[in-house]
């Protein structure tokens, strides 16, 4: 008799000991958690239970995603508050807070207790379990043994890379070309052996099984697979008869005709007769196994030779290169990675776990556990089923029989469905077994009494539903409230639960897809064409509401169901979204096209790259509007015009600005709106403007962040943040969503179209229950190819279950008497291998007939089988609009044209603006002009010539600016400069080594050079007292104009003897980027690196030539601002804050005008006066509040 853990009453559940809480899906797990929180914050409870009062910070909780981790903070702080309220007023309508309320004996001290748990929520230990053992690790470090700051390395892949990359070049580089090429034949490099190691590097559970030769060379292997192929041939070219033999026996001659016999004999003996250089096996070689002989044979006696019994050991038992190749690859790559991670103090994921169990496990770790289980007496792990051998080891280790503790361990094996994440279902079943203490949740809170019984009856109906008797099916009820809610169509309930039998005796997979895809979007459309004309509703009949598509949801197991899905659905005009689209935004249509056009801006002379652009979505020229441009001189160079004012655009403002306006003058949004999937196009569209304008920064210019951008729509960047597709707004939208990301969701209507679909096993992964073990057999051999299909089967069936338990009013279900693989003389279907099959076939193949035998048996008044029509009838989009009253709408028109001037600005937007105004605008000698260039020329020709290697000599330009302010960023100004490390940075730069000694000698007179008054150097500033690259944000809401910021910035006697600054109205955000911020005697200083060459010696760089230099930048208007930045932040930093008093100044420094200590020269100071600083605070504090993020 099976044994039923009695029912939990989270009020009454002894919270002391070890405990195991199973809740199903929908029983309110998260409620149940909360609960215990609650009881565990006021110390309520009996005897039996741990009754000190505990804070947030001595609760344990620990779960297995971080939105999990967000989800029941949110819960456990509302709770609180609720709560909290409750006992305040006395009263509260929740009945559960009434019956706790009921528990608590000092009311006030409890109010109190809640209070200071609503405030310290943020420090509630709520983590992942590699959260956990992070916080651990780092907050008892000495304990724990972790004595160095490690760093956490939270993506691997970048380490296995590296290693895949040393193992190709340390095992392949010396191989006889022979093997070699064998090697390319399947892997083309290291990233494809990557891929192909990826699946099982990223489970660090999996442990190789081995052979009796797993310890040999590629050599000794590729020898061995050689001999092996020439004696099966010898063998071949010494058998006589076999056509004879054949021929005569009671094979199949319909397969077995002379035709086929004569060309598969020929075949096999050519093979056979050429030399061996490969692996090469005539594919028809296995029609001469023994076994495939005896399958053949209708009548009589099958063939028999020794050659066939041969064959067929050697089909067998024929090694692999391949398979040793994989296995000597991940050992060394995981050895690869852990030496790499302990070179430089990283920590993955994986290693968490692993080192904290080290520590826990070793004779020093009994300190570590005490302090662990005093800082935490109670632990509650959520999700319990997900676990791992390991990380149940850590708090069986920390809980396990420990007095004045309490290990509750919460949920549900029927939907432990993350074995590919390493969770095993086994640990699960080992602990279920240690732990005496069960319950179970039996009311289910989600779903109505319909779609409850449906699957209760559904999993009652298999004695065995989930293939392991450990993890039993238990029928749980609805809640008393939800028992009158249904879901009806025309005044008529439908069923909960209805499977859609496909016609036909013999479908394939794609047929099945695809005749499924069409139902379910054809059904779909039904529901929301009666909900249009609120004949489709949800509820009761006092409460009821019409289907709208936000409603509905499609579970599917991956992006190719998905695919199917989202073609049937937009085949009748029905909207959808993805919701588990990983995919990189590099991958769509909009990347292609706007790398065209972003192409044809920075070349827009270049006729075939101008003509790409305007093919594109874009812009939508078609063929014959083309022609007449192309032949059109003067639109032509209209257009060239309007290429290039996009490309000033970009240089000066930058590319999301520059996309604005092209987006704005073109009316693309306003274009596209008519068209269907135009919302998708235009996401991704701006989210690629995002990325690109990011990314900019690690460029020099616009063509090298092209060619990036160019490489990664070719092939997409794993490690790029931020890349996969963003969601369209979903609010009414019918939603598709894989079963894994589903779980924990819930959705009122669901259709499930391919529950008949299972994935083959591709690899032979099983838990040996003996050494309780993962192991990877690369042989595949049959008794672990059968452990692994076990396995497969189990995790389906609770993947099944996640899937029908996510709805609450109805669930539609495909069927189909479907074949895997296509078959001759087949009559049973696949169907008992797939979840659903197994349950409705009781783990019995059968045909066609059998399944709908069986599934007349399921048809009920709760479960309907229903036979899908052969065509799914097409319904129009517009469906809610069928219940309204058709009337002329006209659209509204805008007589005038609004301008956006919001944008991202910056000091240098400023600058270009001003500086490209004046450069028109001005009368400029132009001879003055040129003749200065060309001195400059000429003396940068003089100084390339003699090889003076001096810091006036060192190359000019954009690389040399970038290469000084890296170098800077990057240095320690209290240690001594690495020369090693500097002649490497210098030839990655494209510099010359011998530029070395003078930097060294530059830099060392640089940090010792006095800045100010106060004497202050840089080799007195410590790492702690400065931020380099420190970035800012100051927000513009209104419009800010030049005669505005002029009238302010005139106050500073430097820019009042300047000429006015003229730059278009700007809107939006003023962003920038301060080289150095630095406290030196409690006042705070901006430092500026210049890189400018003003002349060819240090007499070039006096403040005269300085403030000439500055008047051509516009260097006033950058300090102004950056000290405005400043100012603010460190008010809303420094409590008695005192511009005067804290404001150190700002300091440029022409870092070629700095060759010796004792000279003056390339420094420039000034601090700004208090009323100049009030001035520009007020206006921008006049248009927005005082905000900086910084």
């Amino acid at each position: 008799m099976q044994y039923v853990s009695p029912i939990l009453t989270p009020l009454k559940l002894p919270l002391l000991g070890e405990v195991l809480i199973e809740a199903s899906a929908g029983t309110g797990k998260t409620f149940t958690i909360g609960l215990l929180y609650l009881r565990l914050l006021l110390g309520l409870g009996g005897k039996s239970d741990f009754v000190k009062q505990l804070s947030v910070k001595e609760i344990l909780v620990v779960t297995f995603t971080e939105a999990a981790v967000e989800e029941l903070r949110t819960r456990i702080r509302s709770n609180i508050h609720e709560l909290r309220i409750a006992c305040i007023c006395g009263e509260t309508s929740n009945l559960v807070f009434t019956e706790l309320i009921s528990q608590i004996t000092n009311m006030p001290q409890a109010i109190s207790n809640l209070l200071i748990a609503e405030r310290d929520i943020n420090d509630a230990v709520i983590f992942t379990i590699h959260g956990f053992c992070w916080h651990i690790l780092c907050s008892k470090a000495f304990e724990s043994g972790m004595l160095f700051e490690y760093q956490l390395l939270t993506n691997e892949k970048i380490l296995w890379r590296q290693g895949t990359i040393e193992f190709w070049r340390s095992n392949f580089y010396l191989l006889p070309i022979q093997i070699a090429r064998i090697i390319r034949k399947i892997w083309s490099g290291p990233d494809e052996l990557l891929q192909t190691l990826l699946p099982w590097l990223c489970r660090e559970e999996l442990v190789l099984q081995e052979d009796l030769y797993s310890k040999e060379t590629i050599e000794e292997r590729h020898e061995r697979i050689i001999i092996s192929i020439k004696k099966i041939k010898v063998s071949w070219l010494s058998s006589e008869n076999l056509y004879q033999l054949i021929n005569k026996s009671g094979i199949n001659h319909r397969s077995y005709s002379h035709k086929n016999l004569q060309t598969w004999l020929k075949n096999v003996t050519q093979w056979a007769l050429t030399e061996t250089l490969d692996y090469l096996v005539v594919k028809d070689l296995a029609r001469f196994s023994q076994s495939e002989l005896i399958n053949k044979t209708l009548t009589g006696d099958s063939p028999r030779h020794p050659i066939f019994n041969q064959i067929e050991v050697f089909l067998s038992s024929l090694p692999s290169l391949r398979n040793l190749i994989i296995s000597c690859a991940m050992k060394k790559i995981r050895c690869y990675s852990q030496k790499e991670k302990k070179l430089k103090s990283q920590i993955g994921f994986y290693d968490l776990i692993k080192f904290l169990n080290v520590a826990l496990q070793k004779k020093s770790g009994k300190i570590l556990k005490e302090l662990i289980r005093k800082s935490y007496p109670v632990a509650l792990i959520d999700e319990f089923q997900d676990t791992d051998p390991q990380q149940y080891l850590i708090f069986r280790t920390l809980y396990h029989q420990q007095p004045n503790t309490a290990l509750l361990l919460i949920g549900d094996p029927k939907q432990a469905i993350y074995s590919f994440r390493g969770a095993n279902i086994f640990s699960y079943i080992k602990v279920r077994s240690e732990i005496t203490k069960h319950y179970t949740l039996n009311i289910n809170y989600r779903s109505s009494i319909d779609m409850v019984n449906a699957v209760n009856y559904l999993f009652s109906y298999h004695t065995n539903p989930f293939i392991f008797t450990e993890i039993p099916f238990v029928p749980i009820k609805s809640v008393k409230f939800n028992h009158n809610i249904y879901f009806s169509i025309n005044q008529q309930r439908q069923p909960a639960l209805i499977f859609w039998l496909q016609p036909g005796n013999r479908i394939g997979v794609y047929e099945y897809q695809d005749f499924m895809a069409k139902k379910c979007a054809a059904e779909i459309s039904y529901w929301l064409h009666c909900g249009g004309k609120c004949k489709a509703f949800l509820g009761n009949t006092k409460n009821k509401r019409a289907v709208q598509p936000s409603d509905i949801a499609i579970l599917v197991r991956n992006k190719n169901e998905a695919a199917f899905i989202q073609k049937a659905l937009n085949d009748l005009e029905i909207s959808s979204v993805y919701l588990s689209n990983r995919e990189s935004v590099f991958t769509t249509l909009a990347a292609q096209e706007i790398l065209l056009v972003l192409k044809a801006i920075l070349t827009p002379e270049v006729e075939s790259t101008l003509l790409n652009a305007l093919i594109t979505n874009l812009f939508s020229i078609d063929i014959t509007a083309l022609d007449m441009i192309k032949n059109n001189e003067n639109i032509w160079s209209s257009l060239i015009e309007e290429f290039l004012d996009y490309k000033k655009c970009w240089q000066k403002n930058g590319l999301l600005s520059m996309l604005r306006q092209l987006i704005n003058k073109k009316k693309i949004t306003e274009n596209f709106l008519k068209c269907a999937h135009s919302e998708r196009y235009l996401i991704d569209l701006w989210h690629l403007g995002e990325i690109l304008e990011e990314c900019s920064i690690n460029f020099d210019n616009e063509s090298a962040l092209m060619r990036w951008f160019a490489k990664q729509v070719q092939k997409p960047d794993s490690e790029i943040p931020n890349q996969h597709l963003r969601i369209e707004n979903n609010k009414s939208l019918v939603k598709i969503i894989t079963i894994h990301k589903s779980k924990g969701l819930q959705y009122p209507l669901v259709w499930i179209p391919f529950a008949m679909h299972f994935l083959q096993i591709r690899d032979a992964i099983y838990y040996d229950i003996q050494t309780l073990t993962t192991f990877l057999d690369l042989n595949k051999k049959s008794k672990n190819i059968f452990l692994s299909e076990k396995e497969r089967l189990a995790e389906d069936l609770r993947l099944l279950y996640v899937a029908l338990t996510r709805a609450i009013f109805h669930c539609s279900i495909g069927i189909a008497p479907l074949y895997i693989s296509v078959r001759q003389n087949v009559t049973k279907t696949d169907l008992h291998h797939s979840a659903l099959g197994y349950l409705i076939q009781k783990g019995q193949a059968m045909d066609a007939n059998g399944l709908r035998e069986a599934l007349k048996e399921l048809n009920q008044n709760i479960i309907k089988v229903i036979i899908a029509s052969s065509e799914a009838k097409k319904l129009r989009k517009d469906l809610s609009a069928t219940s309204i009253e058709k009337e002329k709408l006209k659209k509204r028109i805008l007589l005038r044209t609004v301008e956006d001037h919001w944008r991202v600005t910056s000091y240098s937007n400023f600058y270009y603006q001003d500086n490209f105004s004046r450069h028109v605008t001005t009368n400029l000698s132009s001879l003055k002009f040129l003749n200065f260039n060309a001195l400059n020329a000429q003396e940068n020709n003089q100084y390339i010539a003699s090889e003076v290697f001096t810091i006036h000599t060192f190359p000019r330009g954009a690389k040399s600016g970038i290469f000084f302010h890296k170098l800077l960023e990057n240095l320690d100004f209290r240690k001594l400069l690495n020369e090693m490390w500097l002649e490497t940075q210098l030839i990655s730069q494209g510099f010359k080594k011998e530029w070395t000694s003078m930097i060294v000698n530059w830099i060392h007179n640089l940090l010792r050079t006095p800045l100010n008054k106060t004497g202050v150097c840089l080799f007195q500033i410590s790492i702690k007292n400065k931020k380099a690259e420190m970035p800012f944000y100051l927000p513009i809401s209104s419009l800010i104009t030049a005669e505005k910021l002029n009238e302010v910035i005139r106050q500073d006697p430097l820019s009042a003897t300047f000429p006015l600054i003229k730059f278009r109205q700007v809107q939006g955000m003023l962003q920038g980027r301060i080289d150095l911020v630095f406290c030196w005697n409690r006042k705070y200083y901006i430092v500026d690196y210049k890189s400018n060459w003003l002349g060819p010696d240090k007499s070039y760089y006096t403040q005269d030539m300085i403030i000439n230099e500055i008047r051509e930048h516009r260097y006033d208007l950058q300090y102004q601002l950056y000290s405005l930045a400043l100012h603010r932040y460190l008010r809303h930093r420094i409590l008695d804050y005192n511009y005067e008093k804290n404001f150190g100044g700002v300091i440029y420094l022409f870092l070629r005008g700095i060759d010796n200590i004792d000279n003056h020269h390339g420094i420039y100071h000034t601090t700004l006066h208090i009323d100049l600083i009030n001035a520009l605070d007020s206006l921008f504090a006049n248009v927005i509040q005082n905000n900086l993020n910084s």
